[in-house]
């Protein structure tokens, strides 16, 4: 998956009955035992050769990487809305079924109340793949995805957010012209203007989203405002 070393490659068989947590409802539970045909932990991101985190928004050891054979591609949703809010690490899933795929990933903080806890902050169900034909969509994400392309290894948490936003903006890139501009540019190697840049680019997404429920003239008025200063934004951090 990504390319990624095989240093860092586990390909554990997590049994089903260890994949569905006790506590879940029995509705939930028989879902998920109708839905998963098979997990594995393809890899795991490890050790201190990419620095780990601990403070107060995360504890960041690993970074996880499953690999679930789905009976039907249409519950990807259900599972990586429910799984993301399981798993504590940062991790994609890769479903898939006999013919789609797709990848799902979540940007993740401890609860400020209960360290124990996670708080999911933004998710992501990337487009729907087919196997086993040519597909430029799907080859294009994988590229940005490829491991030796990210360029930001500060630590797992920056590692992770790359990934997470490259793979945001290719399943969002119609809502900014220029995207390819910033995926490819040097953004990445400074936090800070990496942070603006993804905020500000999840801010004209959500504002390209409501333009079109839009009721009112003066609430359309209003959202092209706020794209018109997005785009302006973005454009800024290209310089």
């Amino acid at each position: 998956m990504f390319d990624i070393p095989d240093t860092y490659r586990t390909d554990v068989n997590v049994a089903l009955k260890d994949f569905i947590p006790k506590d879940l409802k029995p509705g939930a539970k028989k879902r998920i035992k109708d839905a998963v045909k098979s997990v594995m932990l393809e890899f795991q991101i490890a050790g201190e050769e990419i620095p780990s985190v601990n403070s107060e928004d995360y504890r960041c050891q690993v970074i996880q990487f499953y690999n679930v054979e789905v009976t039907n591609i249409k519950d990807a949703n259900f599972i990586a809305a429910t799984y993301q809010n399981l798993i504590k690490p940062l991790c994609v899933i890769h479903m898939f079924d006999t013919k789609d795929e797709v990848y799902s990933l979540a940007i993740k903080r401890l609860n400020q109340t209960d360290d124990r806890q996670i708080v999911v902050e933004q998710n992501l169900l990337t487009d729907k793949y087919m196997l086993g034909i040519p597909d430029s969509n799907r080859e294009r994400l994988l590229a940005y995805m490829n491991y030796e392309r990210l360029k930001n290894k500060t630590d797992k948490v920056q590692l992770y957010k790359e990934w997470f936003y490259k793979a945001y903006m290719i399943v969002h890139e119609k809502a900014y012209v220029h995207t390819d501009k910033l995926l490819d540019g040097n953004s990445w190697y400074d936090l800070d203007r990496t942070a603006r840049i993804c905020q500000k680019y999840v801010e004209l997404v959500m504002s390209r989203g409501k333009l079109k429920t839009a009721v009112t003239n003066a609430e359309r008025m209003k959202l092209n405002k706020e794209i018109k200063s997005e785009i302006q934004a973005l454009d800024l951090e290209e310089v």
